[in-house]
């Protein structure tokens, strides 16, 4: 069989292997492939060389002299599973015009395939590379991965040099190159060339670039996932959860990693499906925020609507994409429409959730098992309701009538701290405020401080943060800002924000009933697993992973020496603060300075406080000595509704993290303090007793000399 040309459509007809087969589709579908034929297995199968005259038709073929690549393009490279890369030899710079030189480079590739099933032989021009490289297109991801040198590259192809990295953003049809350097620019235009030509998989590409266009060398499918040094961010679990949550539900939640996306991949299948939405770092679970970036960019959307939803800060600040908006519409407007239904779909899901949580199981596993199932439905419900208010909550807050509406709302976190005046005005020590008190537990005592983690307790078990306020003097409530004409324009824009919040808050409340309810049954588990030995004693169920919570059914013991050893190392890692944002294989970034100015956030309420800070880790009813109520401002990392009772002790807040449709943000709007979020560094730069001058309408934090 006589040599075939690269991009005449027969190279897979003569029976070639993927190498060259791709590279012939690639060439024929007018993707810039250096010259090149494909000698086929039979030509070469008689004497592992090449007869003179299968010499000759390659030479005429090629066309001409110069340095060209002798490679293998055997049969068992490039498969589906396996690529075999790096395994056979490839001789380059061979001069054409020379067959000896030729014929002995294609003996010594042959002979680097000894047993090998089927042996073609590519002979392809070289390329007068000034920059070379491998780039990792993957369907996951929205920026290419690169490793490029300059030159040739042949060094860093084979191994031997790791090169230099960069990632490059995809780009699609009717989009332009990004990059600025014109290799990158011509190496963007090539992968989407290839993805067009060679179908939307995932593609492992070597590349080389001339000065004036960027040459494709081979592509092969990507046998293994790449391991990207992505971003994770503390925001949202900061919120919810306490600075170092207990190993079971840090672990509880990396396990449902999987599934927490659903929602989204249900109105649109090319969303990422590989990557994990959550790593435990350091005993944190963390958002995978490269992967949260990537869900909007993949639609089109500016990346910044993720941070002002989650809070903390971005990672790839990307703006609107039209093209790509447009060609999602179809998908955008189900999504939309699924969250404009978003209220009555939650309620649904809170009537499952408190039916299945009634017998949440007779074992560690089955109970984990209904907790790991509400879990992965709480976040599926609150994705929905966040989405249904995110778009009218900017546009609100564009408006400026963002606070005008939300100070007349009252949803059920802020139902905690208004329940409580009818157990103040019951006079304390009097059946009355007994019998007070007990109706606000059995409203609000499933609810607790960082209550999305059940080992902590819940207000029921543990009221002492709620009782120390009850005779605390109440905090007035700032009188709401007056309607104005913008804001009874903005009504319809509200009437959606608005329903979302009511029914997330709502949803967050009924969820937290299952929770008591699971968190109650591990402790009866756990009681009885330190009665017959299998615990050292019943907290330390709050210790172990959920795989060592669920082997405890099958007889497995924790010693007191494990458990010793277990709460050393959680002390360890609770001494250790992870910053807000991290990368999967970069050290912790070192702690903020403490710097000096004013610091900036998102304002979440009109008006002004000023104060001495008061700075809290976690929600605390006690005030140092001589702190007064009106003259103090809360400093916090992040909170949640069980903040609530700590707002009845201050006039004003600064939160380190934060976003504008975070459940702490919701509440102070609703309840009027003076509040300003996402104040990076707070807690680095102010200290309890500090002088704090805070500007809600500016969003600003000023830091003014002690008096």
């Amino acid at each position: 069989m006589r040599p075939v040309r690269l991009g005449t459509g027969a190279v897979a007809r003569a029976g070639a292997g993927p190498k060259a087969a791709l590279l012939d589709r690639a060439a024929r579908a007018g993707l810039p492939v250096p010259a090149g034929v494909v000698v086929p297995d039979q030509a070469v199968r008689v004497a592992d060389g090449l007869p003179p005259e299968h010499l000759a038709a390659a030479l005429g073929l090629l066309g001409g002299r110069g340095p060209v690549a002798v490679r293998s393009a055997f049969s068992a490279e490039d498969g589906a599973a396996e690529s075999m890369a790096g395994r056979f030899r490839s001789v380059l710079g061979v001069d054409a015009g020379d067959p000896a030189a030729l014929g002995a480079a294609i003996a010594a590739v042959l002979a680097s395939g000894a047993g090998v099933a089927r042996r073609d032989v590519l002979i392809m021009r070289m390329v007068r590379a000034r920059t070379a490289g491998v780039a990792f297109s993957e369907r996951d991801h929205q920026d290419d991965l690169v490793n490029w040198a300059p030159g040739l590259a042949d060094r860093l192809v084979g191994g031997a040099e790791p090169g230099r990295r960069l990632e490059l953003a995809r780009i699609e049809r009717l989009e332009r190159p990004t990059a600025r350097a014109g290799w990158a620019r011509r190496l963007q235009r090539l992968l989407r060339a290839v993805r067009r030509a060679l179908g939307p998989g995932d593609w492992d590409v070597e590349w080389a670039d001339d000065g004036r266009r960027c040459w494709l060398v081979q592509a092969r499918p990507v046998t293994r996932p790449t391991r990207r040094n992505e971003a994770f961010t503390i925001a949202n679990h900061k919120e919810i959860l306490p600075p170092l949550p207990s190993r079971l539900m840090a672990t509880l939640i990396a396990s449902s990693s999987p599934d927490l996306l659903g929602w989204f991949r249900a109105f649109d299948a090319d969303l990422p499906a590989g990557r994990p939405l959550v790593e435990v770092v350091q005993g944190r679970p963390m958002m995978n925020l490269s992967l949260l970036e990537d869900l909007a960019r993949t639609w089109g959307l500016p990346t910044r609507l993720v941070t002002d939803s989650l809070g903390g800060a971005a990672d790839r600040p990307v703006g609107l994409r039209p093209v790509r908006v447009v060609a999602k519409a179809p998908v955008l407007a189900r999504l939309g429409l699924a969250q404009a239904r978003a209220a009555g779909a939650s309620r649904r899901a809170a009537r499952e959730m408190l039916a299945r949580t009634a017998d949440p199981g007779a074992t560690f596993g089955a109970v984990l098992a209904t907790l790991r199932w509400q879990h992965v439905a709480l976040v599926h419900e609150m994705s929905a309701l966040t989405g249904a208010m995110s778009a009218p909550v900017a546009l609100l807050r564009r408006a400026g009538t963002l606070q005008e509406h939300a100070a007349r709302q009252r949803t059920a976190a802020t139902a905690m701290l208004d329940d409580l005046a009818a157990v103040r005005a019951a006079p304390a020590g009097t059946p009355a405020r007994a019998a007070a008190w007990r109706g606000w537990l059995a409203r609000h005592g499933h609810r607790g401080v960082y209550e999305s983690d059940v080992a902590r307790p819940r207000f029921r078990e543990d009221p002492a943060p709620v009782l120390a306020i009850l005779d605390a003097p109440p905090r007035p409530a700032p009188p709401a800002p007056p309607r104005t004409l913008r804001g009874r324009l903005t009504l319809p824009l509200w009437w959606q924000a608005g329903a979302a919040m009511r029914g997330r808050e709502r949803l967050r409340a009924d969820a937290m009933v299952g929770f008591e309810r699971i968190r109650l049954r591990l402790l009866a588990l756990a009681r009885a697993a330190a009665a017959d030995g299998r615990l050292p004693e019943p907290a330390a169920v709050w210790d172990l992973s959920v795989d060592e919570a669920a082997a405890l059914d099958g007889g497995w013991v924790l010693t007191p020496q494990a458990l010793a050893a277990r709460r050393a190392e959680i002390a360890a890692l609770a001494a250790e603060p992870v910053p807000d944002l991290v990368r999967r294989f970069d050290p912790p970034a070192p702690a903020a300075r403490a710097g000096t100015g004013p610091l900036a956030g998102i304002g979440l309420t009109a008006g002004r406080a000023e104060g001495r800070a008061w700075v809290l880790q976690e929600p605390d009813t006690r005030p140092p000595a001589g702190f007064r109520p009106e003259a103090t401002v809360l400093v916090a990392r992040a909170i949640d509704p069980g903040w609530v009772p700590v707002f009845a002790l201050v006039a004003g807040v600064v939160v380190e993290t934060g976003g504008d449709l975070s459940h702490g943000s919701i509440v102070l709007r609703e309840l009027g303090i003076p509040a300003v979020t996402n104040v990076a560094g707070a807690t680095a730069r102010i200290r309890t007793g500090d002088r704090v001058r805070v500007l809600a309408g500016a969003g600003r934090v000023e830091l003014p000399p002690a008096a």
